[in-house]
């Protein structure tokens, strides 16, 4: 009798006595059945047939369940072998979700062209789709210009926040195609997006080397004509497509189950939400500014870049550069740099003093609120998860400055009446270590004090 109540507390162990539910729960998306390859039964070593379950000779079960999550420690606690770990990365779904944004991307870029340049033939020799597909991941460009009398060469960023548009786009149908439904841990989907980020920069370089462009034409300018090279410099290609696949496919990617898997998962997710819902914020209080009639951009020295047209370019851009100086980052705008001195020791007026401390405001009071949400939902670890988003939210944030530098050299200026000299951004290396001290900082207070508990 003994024996069968153990039998029957141990069968039914795993269900709560008040309401029968499951005392351990399983995601069922993270198992699956797997046929063993032996063509022997384990047990009575009968020959068995692929298609069987169980052994014909003795009644054996010939599958197994076994997990789809990615382990790079086996069973036995060793290290699986690097053909295991390569086995992981999915190379063929990667090239397909490579290949089909870039495709779209093209078709994009054509449109582009068609709208902008239209009939005019000279543009047409000079700029092509391919161009426009580098421009929008927000590559430099090298030109060279050679008048009849002079010449000039020069490097052109434009990093202009708003190309983005266009790869983040041409990556939805992809990733929801050939990467969604594969992705079934948060080891998976970092190494999935990598591979992806990788196999698409590297298309990038390779249209990059062979859309170099060097023309001569007979009008222009001047009466003498004049001749232009144009070529993308292929480090610069390199890092930002690989940064930009690579952080929209991680990106789109995060799921809810990720977040039980690592608190890396579930802190990154929010460092992102951080910064978008923080540079959307920010977006709307310079929109609102400008319709009250506040000139901030007059006194940022920008006024000339800000027509009808292009003000939209020029907001959507200072959004971002005023988020990193409300971290405290310097940030130079072409007539200066802007920093917290710059509130201090400056001329600027009162309504732009008033609008760069209500911003320091507004960052202080976010992270504030991150760090409340932190302790809330990572009791007990000490400061482990406000370190974690510290450096997540520093890295995205150096990332934003090294794509984001808008650079417009004096040599090709002083050539084309139609553009000026430009340098607008800040350094990713020095905007990593400052928004990582003043995040920690801020949030640690959050997490401290969290008034939300």
């Amino acid at each position: 009798m003994n024996i069968e109540d153990g039998i029957s507390r141990n069968k039914y162990s795993n269900y709560s006595k008040k309401n029968g539910s499951l005392n351990i729960k399983q995601n069922i998306n993270y198992f699956t059945l797997e046929k063993d390859k032996e063509i022997h039964c384990s047990k009575c070593h009968a020959l068995v047939n692929n298609k069987d379950i169980y052994c014909k000779n003795c009644g054996e079960i010939l599958e197994n369940v076994k997990s789809k999550r990615e382990k790079f420690i086996n069973q036995e606690g060793e290290k699986a072998n690097f053909k295991d770990i390569v086995k992981n990365f999915d190379l063929v779904n990667g090239i397909k979700t490579s290949a089909l944004s870039l495709g779209i991307l093209f078709i994009l870029s054509l449109i582009i062209k068609i709208i902008l340049v239209g009939t005019n033939n000279e543009i047409s020799e000079i700029i092509n789709p391919i161009h426009i597909m580098l421009f929008s991941n927000l590559a430099s460009v090298n030109i060279f210009l050679s008048l009849f009398m002079n010449s000039a060469q020069s490097s052109i960023d434009f990093g202009l926040l708003i190309l983005l548009l266009l790869p983040v786009v041409s990556f939805i149908l992809p990733y929801r195609l050939f990467m969604k439904n594969i992705n079934t841990s948060f080891i998976r989907h970092v190494k999935n997006s990598l591979g992806v980020a990788i196999m698409y920069a590297f298309v990038l370089v390779v249209l990059a080397k062979i859309s170099q462009v060097q023309v001569s034409l007979s009008s222009g300018f001047n009466q003498y004509g004049y001749g232009i090279y144009l070529g993308f410099s292929t480090f610069s290609v390199l890092i930002k497509a690989f940064l930009i696949g690579f952080i929209c496919i991680l990106s789109m990617g995060m799921k809810r189950e990720y977040e039980k898997e690592s608190i890396i998962a579930g802190i990154l997710k929010i460092a992102l939400k951080t910064i978008f819902i923080a540079y959307i914020l920010v977006l709307i209080l310079l929109s609102l500014l400008h319709f009250a009639h506040i000139n901030y951009i007059y006194e940022l020295g920008l006024n000339s870049y800000a027509s009808d047209l292009s003000l939209g370019l020029v907001v959507s851009q200072l959004a971002a550069y005023l988020w990193a100086f409300s971290n405290f980052i310097p940030v130079d705008f072409g007539s200066g740099i802007i920093s917290i001195l710059s509130l201090i020791k400056s001329n600027l007026s009162i309504d732009l003093i008033l609008l760069l401390g209500s911003l320091i405001a507004l960052s202080s009071l976010i992270f504030i609120i991150v760090g409340c949400k932190l302790d809330s939902k990572y009791k007990g670890k000490d400061i482990k998860p406000v370190i974690i988003f510290s450096g997540c939210y520093a890295v995205i944030m150096g990332v934003i400055g090294l794509v984001s530098t808008i650079y417009i050299g004096d040599n090709a200026a002083s050539m084309l009446s139609s553009l000026s000299s430009m340098q607008m951004g800040f350094n990713f290396i020095i905007g990593m270590v400052i928004s990582f001290v003043y995040s920690l900082i801020m949030t640690l207070i959050g997490y401290k004090l969290n008034i939300f508990n």
